[in-house]
């Protein structure tokens, strides 16, 4: 479903009152709710003394908060760092280990009370103590507990908390008042729709943090009526990797089959007009990842239209494409000069774009936004280690990048571009995309970078799939909102 582009509304700027010191977790949390309460609004804070100011900003992301900590120290001012995350501490603990000069020099005044813990933290002879880790009271594997068992579990003992689930190619929380969900996350889904789609995750190590849940609620169904849809969910997309279903696949029409006959005599349930809209789509010369990103359902809605089509015989799967798509013969346009054009824009060791090429097509992007308000959307990934500090990027191998630049191929738009993004990460622009498209192509995007051999210096199990993703207009007003989101949430800065 298209997004409105709020263009006339924009939410306004709440400017809190400045600080001279570090803030407190608990005026964290205030910014947090400042920023619930007003949809779309970006909270700051300013903060710092006559030398150095701050400014701390948040907004509401997709199920989290994107928080920015700028510098001006009257000579340079930028972004210090971008952190994508709904916990308070863990931004209270990024302000503490940054390199904020005036912080030793200077105690914190106390606009809002604060732990004994924080006063200490920012006197002088404590700034060199570490803080301690958030600790799980639950921990585990999901290849060891099926997931709907240890929903059930929390259930039973009516646990609060946050249950956090780190998979190969994704992350997921979920949010727990007296044991029933109340919100979850992941990528390109929340409330309802990301329950259904995380019961079909079997891998994924997970933490439940016991800590006081402020977040709204998008979920109002039962944990029970929760997993009985789940259940569904599971077999037909069991069904759907059974059959061979990749984004690479050709999927053919069998043109001679009624549709609603096929439907009535072997299909399960769904909307009838939900599986003509996916069918017309399918012309035998697209890609199941090329069709996908044009799809206007939810995952969970187009699973069974997909077990349908398949299931009842309206649909095959092929290596090959069923027709070509037409070739038109041009005799004036120098299809060679473009191409001796567009190689010398990408890097000679991986076919890709530079990187300096991509800021290039994003400023064109922009500016076409800003003439004809044509959305656009930027994606950046890569992998990177989970249990070093700091934790390191983690470079693809050469055939790695072979194996990426093929499978991505032939799962995207003609127009979209796969680029390099700083040393060891990629990004992919896409014109004329709305955020749904972008959540689409990112999920492609994990999916297919969680079937290749990254590295042979890294142990699989010690690496995790990093990625970011923004939207214009949908989360972003400028290009430096567009790149410091996607490096919050890829965790590195593109240098």
């Amino acid at each position: 479903m298209l997004q409105n582009f709020h263009h006339s509304s924009q939410p306004r700027n709440i400017k809190l009152e400045k600080q001279s010191g570090l803030p407190s977790v608990k005026l964290l949390e205030e910014m947090m709710k400042k920023s619930m309460m007003t949809a779309g609004a970006l909270v700051e804070l300013p903060f710092g003394d006559d030398a150095q100011a701050f400014n701390l900003t948040v907004k509401r992301e997709q199920g989290s908060w994107l928080w920015m900590l700028y510098h001006d120290d009257g000579f340079n001012s930028g972004l210090e760092w971008s952190h994508v995350t709904h916990s308070a501490d863990q931004i209270y603990t990024l302000i503490s280990n940054s390199n904020l000069g005036f912080m030793m020099s200077k105690p914190a005044q106390k606009a809002l009370p604060t732990s004994t813990q924080q006063q200490n933290a920012a006197a002088p002879a404590d700034t060199g103590s570490v803080f301690k880790a958030r600790q799980g009271s639950l921990q585990g594997n999901l290849k060891n507990i099926q997931i709907g068992n240890l929903f059930q579990s929390i259930n039973m003992n009516q646990m609060n908390g946050i249950l956090e689930i780190v998979a190969p190619s994704n992350k997921a929380q979920v949010y727990f008042v007296e044991g029933n969900p109340v919100h979850a996350a992941l990528r390109g889904a929340e409330g309802t729709e990301a329950m259904i789609q995380l019961q079909a995750w079997e891998e994924g190590e997970f933490t439940f943090f016991d800590e006081r849940v402020n977040v709204n609620k998008t979920i109002d169904r039962g944990l029970i009526g929760l997993l009985m849809e789940g259940a569904k969910y599971i077999d037909h997309s069991k069904y759907l990797t059974q059959s061979k279903l990749s984004h690479e696949s050709f999927l053919i029409p069998v043109n001679d089959t009624d549709i609603e006959q096929a439907l009535l005599a072997n299909g399960v349930e769904c909307k009838l007009s939900d599986v003509i809209a996916i069918y017309k789509l399918i012309d035998g010369a697209k890609t199941w990842g090329e069709i996908l990103r044009d799809i206007e359902l939810a995952k969970s809605e187009w699973v069974p239209v997909m077990f349908n089509l398949l299931s009842c015989g309206l649909v095959r799967i092929s290596t090959a494409p069923g027709k070509m798509r037409q070739n038109i013969v041009e005799n004036r346009m120098d299809w060679r000069t473009v191409q001796s054009f567009e190689q010398s824009l990408c890097r000679a060791d991986s076919g890709l774009y530079t990187h300096p090429a991509l800021l290039y097509f994003l400023a064109q992007e922009w500016f076409k936004y800003e003439s004809l308000q044509v959305p656009f959307s930027l994606l950046a990934f890569g992998f990177a280690t989970k249990f070093d500090t700091p934790q390191l990027q983690v470079p693809f191998r050469s055939k790695a990048i072979e194996e990426l630049r093929e499978k991505v191929f032939r799962a995207k738009h003609k127009y979209d571009l796969l680029c390099h993004f700083g040393a060891f990460s990629y990004a992919m622009l896409l014109p004329m995309s709305n955020r749904k498209s972008a959540d689409r192509q990112a999920e492609t995007i994990a999916e297919i970078c969680s079937t290749i051999r990254v590295s042979e210096d890294y142990d699989p199990s010690r690496i995790e799939f990093r990625g970011g993703i923004a939207n214009v207009p949908e989360d972003c007003r400028s290009l430096d909102e567009v790149l410091a989101l996607v490096e919050g949430g890829l965790g590195f800065r593109a240098t």
